[in-house]
């Protein structure tokens, strides 16, 4: 897209009067478009009386030169002009047109084997999030190919849409509008079924025509991306109401699976673009089994690690839903330029009743599945044998975490935007940063300072005779009376901390960390990253030091770390983790804890033991493992 225009659009405004004006103006022009019957579109137009509405008109105009200006491109301008904050709120994400093309004709194909009585001149199509309509050209665009139909009748008979937000239902019209205009249907007024709403408490059964149908013969569309971190209160609330996500931290797309489902009529097939997570994360539990519970003939086609969206680093799928039952989840990966080649035989069938909805779904073949079921049965579980911990989380690590220039017998010096501070060594702890650790050598170098303004006090537990640790806050007080030039600089940066949590957060004292977690941990260490190309298990002997951006598993053992580190490291951890894990961009996997916690520890003689920790070749000991856990995987 011409570059020049898109920084033009970003700068004239946000207002979506003046925008909607604009764009639709520049493109009857472009597009030779002299006489306009349609009332709507008329109150859009810039006449030259217009004055500086109409010099902006031309210069946007005169951007274009020989480039293209036609629906799809109005399309992602609309797209484009949403601002920064609705976005954020709304997850609103282009969905390109070779992909809503896929959806629309899988998901008609999909009703025309399910419906005796089929007739696609008859279909209700629905998109319950609909933006500013994309789908809706392609759908229209479809029926027009098929049927002969007009535009009127179309967006009268066969198309439902809502939004939330007002301005996207405006801009719906004007794309379809447009559409049929371009295409030499001019109507004083189209009749569109579209409405401002909220998908989370709309009752689409309220809509005569709808309930008639028994519901939706086709919903498609691309469900808001929004995490569940910036979802607000009243949505929160709202997401209670549905049982995929009434409970645990949902994601705002996981219930328009089920709101999806509940408004299609009985043979109707449900098409979304959507995030690939569900069938293996936590808050993906209860709409997993919401879909075995049910049933429901489920195809997904996953995207794996590519980055389908621009400007956003979220993992998709395209999943095709039946209402009629099956007893099988039709599972495919593919590159998104390749969706068209793939035919039924691509999709491996597994049954529901071979899934784990509680753990995570592992979508692959047969022998796959029976390669990855004897690796979690054998011997004792990681989960199980070992503590996995995620790091400590301040939620301000700029303000409590330094790299210090210099130091002397009582303090560290470090530069904040050019100014410097020092701090008391005694409340400093040693910190790191899994996730830019490969090996041990880079410990020394990679060590930061944090700024730690607690008390850890250790008792002892009657009971079981287990030392306890106990995290205390200083008291504003001793830190002031104790630690004056650390307090000195924390109140430099209480606005700063004051605006975490959205200024909702509330914390002992507001030098408080974001979150305790992570903050008594203590024992020796095997740190990993988030995400990894390839096993990345780094041995710490420092039973104190505390991390962050990673994972550690803790033991009270060193042989015992030492002897796992080579497991881990190993061929047959890294073929399970890409079979079970999330894939990310550039052949990135997630070794969360989530992911890795099943992964089987077989048991070991005393040989075995002192074989593995003597031996430094890594086919040995790859060859060596795959012998005991009986599995090939060279």
């Amino acid at each position: 897209m011409n570059q020049n225009v898109l920084k033009f659009l970003k700068e004239y405004s946000y207002d979506t009067w003046d925008i909607n004006r604009l764009i639709v103006s520049s493109f009857l022009v472009i597009n030779r478009i002299d006489s306009i019957n349609n009332l709507f579109i008329k109150d859009f137009i810039i006449a030259k009386t217009d004055d500086a509405e109409f010099d902006y008109l031309i210069k946007f105009i005169n951007l274009f030169e020989d480039a293209k200006f036609g629906i799809e491109e109005l399309i992602e301008f609309f797209e484009f002009v949403i601002s920064p904050v609705d976005k954020e709120v709304n997850g609103a994400v282009f969905t390109p047109e070779y992909i809503r093309e896929f959806i629309v004709k899988r998901t008609t194909e999909k009703i025309n084997d399910n419906s005796d009585n089929y007739n696609i001149s008859n279909l209700r199509f629905g998109d319950i999030a609909c933006g500013c309509g994309g789908f809706f050209k392609t759908i229209t665009e479809t029926l027009r190919t098929k049927t002969n139909k007009s535009y009127y009748d179309i967006y009268a008979q066969n198309i439902y849409g809502l939004d939330i937000q007002e301005y996207s239902i405006v801009r719906t019209k004007i794309l379809l509008s447009l559409l049929a205009i371009l295409n030499n249907e001019d109507c004083l007024q189209f009749n569109f079924n579209l409405y401002c709403g909220n998908a989370l408490d709309f009752d689409w059964d309220t809509i005569e025509s709808i309930r008639g149908n028994g519901g939706f013969d086709v919903i498609v569309g691309n469900p808001p991306y929004v995490g569940v971190t910036k979802i607000d209160p009243e949505t929160k609330l709202l997401l209670k109401n549905w049982k995929v996500s009434s409970t645990g931290k949902p994601d705002l797309y996981i219930p328009f699976f089920q709101i999806g489902m509940e408004n299609l009529c009985n043979t109707g097939i449900l098409g979304f673009i959507t995030v690939n997570t569900f069938y293996k994360s936590l808050n993906g539990r209860s709409v997993r089994n919401y879909f075995s519970t049910n049933e429901f003939d489920l195809s997904i086609v996953d995207f794996g690690g590519e980055q389908l969206f621009k400007n956003r680093s979220t993992y998709t799928c395209i999943c095709l839903i039946g209402k009629v039952k099956s007893s099988n989840v039709k599972y495919v990966k593919a590159t998104s330029k390749a969706i068209n080649s793939i035919t039924q035989n691509n999709f491996v069938e597994i049954p529901y009743s071979d899934l784990d909805d509680f753990n995570g779904w592992y979508l692959i073949n047969d022998k796959l599945q029976k390669i990855i079921a004897k690796i979690e049965n054998i011997g004792t579980s990681l989960g199980e044998k070992y503590i996995i911990r995620n790091g400590f989380a301040t939620l301000k690590n700029n303000v409590y975490l330094f790299n210090p220039i210099k130091e002397n017998e009582d303090f560290y010096f470090f530069l904040k935007e050019g100014v410097e501070f020092k701090i008391e060594k005694k409340i400093c702890r040693d910190a790191i940063k899994p996730n830019t650790l490969k090996s041990e050598e880079e410990l020394p170098s990679k060590l930061e300072k944090l700024i730690f303004p607690y008390i850890i006090e250790k008792s002892q537990n009657d009971l079981f005779g287990k030392e306890q640790n106990s995290l205390i806050i200083i008291s504003p007080e001793d830190l002031e009376l104790n630690y004056p030039c650390a307090f000195t600089y924390l109140s430099t940066q209480r606005e700063i901390l004051s605006g975490r949590d959205k200024g909702m957060g509330e914390y002992d004292q507001w030098y408080a960390f974001g979150r305790n977690q992570a903050l008594t941990l203590s024992g020796y260490k095997l740190l990993f990253p988030y995400i990894s190309d390839k096993p990345n298990f780094v041995f710490t002997k420092d039973k104190d030091l505390l991390f962050y951006n990673g994972y550690a598993i803790l033991s009270e053992s060193v042989d015992d770390l030492l002897l796992l580190k080579k497991i881990l490291m190993s061929k047959i951890f890294w073929f399970y983790i890409k079979n079970t894990s999330k894939p990310y961009s550039g052949n990135f996997f997630s070794i969360a804890k989530n992911y890795i916690k099943n992964f089987g520890l077989c048991e070991f003689t005393d040989a075995d033991r002192l074989f593995l920790t003597q031996s430094t070749n890594q086919n040995d000991i790859d060859n060596f493992l795959g012998k005991k856990y009986g599995i090939d995987v060279l």
